[in-house]
């Protein structure tokens, strides 16, 4: 098990970068799916920001709590839940929230309005 938490530790630079893109893929391909009725940006922005930092403070301490929890562990055991299961839980939240931003439709009042008028000719 400590082989595995070390490589995880050493990924530790990759999960922000990751996180920043995915973000930013997820709310383009958002932007382009729904063009009118979309989410503004700013408010994308706060929503990831809000749900990757609580998500990263719950990795950290249930981290903290897993790695530190055999009587057999260094002193460093708080190490992983910095290192290791917060950044992921930060990058999941992210995923999780562009998920649900590419599931959202334009809104049906948008289509119908459009489908209802006629050409003045």
């Amino acid at each position: 098990m400590n082989n595995i938490l070390g490589l995880l530790m050493l990924t530790f630079p990759l999960w922000p970068p990751l996180a920043v893109g995915l973000a930013i893929l997820f709310y383009v391909k958002h932007r382009d799916r729904v063009d009118t009725d979309r989410m503004p940006l700013g408010l994308y922005v706060v929503a990831v920001l809000v749900c990757s930092g609580v998500t990263w403070a719950l990795g950290v301490f249930y981290g903290i709590k897993w790695a530190c929890s055999t009587p057999g562990t260094g002193n460093l055991c708080g190490l992983v839940g910095f290192l290791v299961s917060g950044p992921i839980a930060g990058t999941l939240a992210i995923v999780a929230l562009g998920a649900a931003i590419l599931r959202r439709r334009p809104s049906q009042a948008i289509e119908a309005s459009n489908t209802g008028k006629t050409s003045q000719q």
